[in-house]
């Protein structure tokens, strides 16, 4: 089976008219309690972004609908970093006022044994790692050295491959990843933030407590690997 990574990364990020404020205003102004969250997002009929749920567990419904070319299917759960502002519906609940969203990678994991073109592992810049706090995501903060040619952007190719999978004498499992990243010849002329979220759900085992999931990135100062533990 021929390897197709399944997310490529568009660098995008929606932002509402707000988002034009100076960003040193002060005082009471519409970005003065911003919030960022990681969260999941869900789709309606018409593919509009309507409601978000935090990696803290909280739900809300957005005051206005978002519409981005990544969330193209509708009644469909995305990952995304979402910036708002938290407001009180009139029933008391909180609602998300958006003032903007950017997509958030979260690739399938494949075997290496169905990895047949090679693994490419162009360098990046590892920023940070950590696990969402409801235990559903392993998350990756990456800089992607990006530019054009004559106004043009190829696009760039972000995998997990799955290397293996060991248990050890007291049975626990270590489950080994590799991040895939096809730079294709896109200059690095300068640098654009990445996120990326191993969704537990796609492991080859169910996690339980003891088992470890060490991630191997090559950066620009060497390859690293980050472990996640369970």
């Amino acid at each position: 089976m021929k390897f197709i990574p399944s997310y490529i990364l568009l660098f995008l990020l929606f932002v509402l008219s707000a988002c034009s404020n100076d960003p040193y205003d002060t005082g009471d102004g519409a970005l003065s309690h911003m919030r960022a969250d990681f969260v999941e997002a869900q789709t309606d009929n018409n593919a509009n972004i309507v409601s978000i749920e935090t990696d803290d567990g909280e739900r809300m419904f957005l005051t206005g609908a978002i519409n981005v070319a990544w969330a193209e299917r509708p009644d469909t759960v995305y990952r995304a970093l979402l910036y708002y502002n938290k407001v009180e519906a009139d029933d008391g609940t909180n609602n998300a006022e958006p003032l903007g969203i950017s997509q958030v990678l979260v690739p399938q994991i494949t075997p290496i044994e169905e990895v047949k073109d090679g693994i490419k592992t162009d360098p990046v810049t590892f920023e940070s790692s950590w696990t969402s706090r409801n235990g559903k995501y392993l998350n990756l903060d990456l800089s992607i050295k990006t530019g054009s040619v004559n106004g043009d952007f190829n696009t760039q190719t972000i995998g997990i491959i799955c290397t293996g999978v060991d248990t050890d004498a007291n049975g626990r499992h270590h489950v080994s990843l590799r991040l895939y990243h096809d730079q294709n010849g896109v200059p690095e002329y300068y640098s654009a933030e990445a996120y990326v979220s191993i969704a537990v759900s796609r492991l080859p085992i169910v996690p339980v407590e003891g088992d470890e999931v060490a991630v191997e990135i090559n950066t620009y100062d060497g390859t690293i690997t980050r472990t996640f533990t369970f």
